[in-house]
């Protein structure tokens, strides 16, 4: 693995320690709020409030992969459920010994949640932990994204070319006024753009959460953890939504 590099404002802990949930040392502990339970009328008017928790200990919890989304040949998300991750993750490659070449071909997929009803009032953010090893050779390949499929459509994150965490970061990003009071589903997706330094061990998506009410019939399946704790973080995010699928910048 290569020297870990770390985009400002974001606090990393190690990979171990945060699916282990013991703390690293001095990380701030973030109180997790219980998770709702499904109300029906309350979805249906985007009235709750509260937090929605994905694990993927067991599984994908109601998102599904689509690895031919996108330009290129087939993409590589699968669930992960390595000893070495201590727990489950969605993952683009193929584990700890792995990376995500398919030979001198491009490659693309994406994972899409769930629908969630986003609350009318009150906090309107998503937070999600990454652990990632991708190039830093040229701008703007390896492409990850988390975009929000509504209405209204946004891109809520979006790095490439970035290079490794430290260890699992969290981001946490406020979602665009538009999006209270309506259905939306979240997707993650990530694009090597070319065929060339794909010998990576690629992405891992440990943890998200949404305030949002749960989609129906998740009743109390993704309850938090009482002893979860994550680092605090702010994460900036383009707010366009380009898909951007046009050819990317020559290699220098």
């Amino acid at each position: 693995m290569t020297d870990a590099r770390v985009p400002p404002f974001s606090t990393t802990m190690g990979r171990r320690s945060f699916l282990g949930r013991t703390a690293a040392a001095g990380v701030a502990t973030w109180a997790v709020p219980t998770v709702l339970s499904t109300d029906p009328v309350a979805a249906a008017t985007g009235s709750c409030s509260g937090v929605t928790v994905h694990e993927f200990t067991s599984g994908l919890e109601g998102w599904t992969i689509d690895n031919s989304w996108g330009s290129g040949v087939d993409g590589l998300w699968n669930h992960n459920t390595e000893a070495s991750r201590d727990g489950g993750s969605l993952h683009y490659g193929r584990g700890t010994n792995g990376n995500f070449e398919t030979g001198s071909s491009r490659n693309s997929g994406r994972v899409l949640s769930p629908e969630f009803e986003i609350p009318s009032t009150g906090t309107t953010e998503v937070r999600f932990t990454v652990w990632r090893e991708v190039e830093t050779q040229d701008d703007g390949y390896d492409r990850l994204r988390l975009r929000m499929v509504g209405p209204p459509n946004s891109t809520l994150y979006s790095v490439s070319s970035i290079g490794d965490t430290a260890g699992f970061e969290l981001h946490t990003i406020s979602l665009p006024g538009g999006a209270r009071g309506r259905t939306v589903q979240f997707q993650f997706d990530f694009d090597t753009r070319d065929g060339l330094y794909n010998d990576h061990e690629g992405i891992y998506i440990g943890r998200f959460e949404v305030d949002a009410c749960p989609p129906p019939g998740a009743g109390g399946s993704f309850a938090p953890l009482a002893a979860s704790r994550f680092s605090a973080s702010a994460s900036s995010a383009p707010s366009d939504d380009a898909e951007a699928d046009a050819a990317p910048p020559p290699r220098r």
